[in-house]
């Protein structure tokens, strides 16, 4: 069964301030096995292209160590943006926590 780890962001994205220390608890995640992500972005209400910088640097790092990185509950203001740059195309997105574990815990 895969593991996987939930990265829940809430509020605005607009600056680097915050960042390096989620990306560094996102690499001990990974250190420790947990290298699938689900980041649940229900309460996230903008981000700018900082914020698409941290999905796709998540989105590296746990590729990088065989496993994957999903959206889960996209707000329509951040499903646009996703859209808008394309990156809808490489990320995975569930409308819920428990439809992304299911899939996850199918595709192992």
């Amino acid at each position: 069964m895969p593991t996987y780890a939930v990265l829940k962001l809430s509020g605005r994205i607009l600056s680097d301030e915050g960042l390096s220390e989620i990306l560094s608890q996102v690499e001990t995640t990974i250190a420790a096995g947990s290298k699938n992500w689900l980041c649940d972005v229900s309460e996230l209400t903008y981000c700018n292209s900082t914020g698409l910088n941290l999905f796709v640097r998540i989105l590296t790092k746990s590729r990088s160590a065989g496993g994957d990185c999903a959206l889960v509950n996209l707000q329509p203001g951040v499903q646009k943006l996703f859209e808008l740059s394309k990156l809808n195309e490489i990320f995975t997105s569930y409308a819920s926590i428990e439809e992304a574990m299911e899939r996850y815990n199918t595709i192992s």
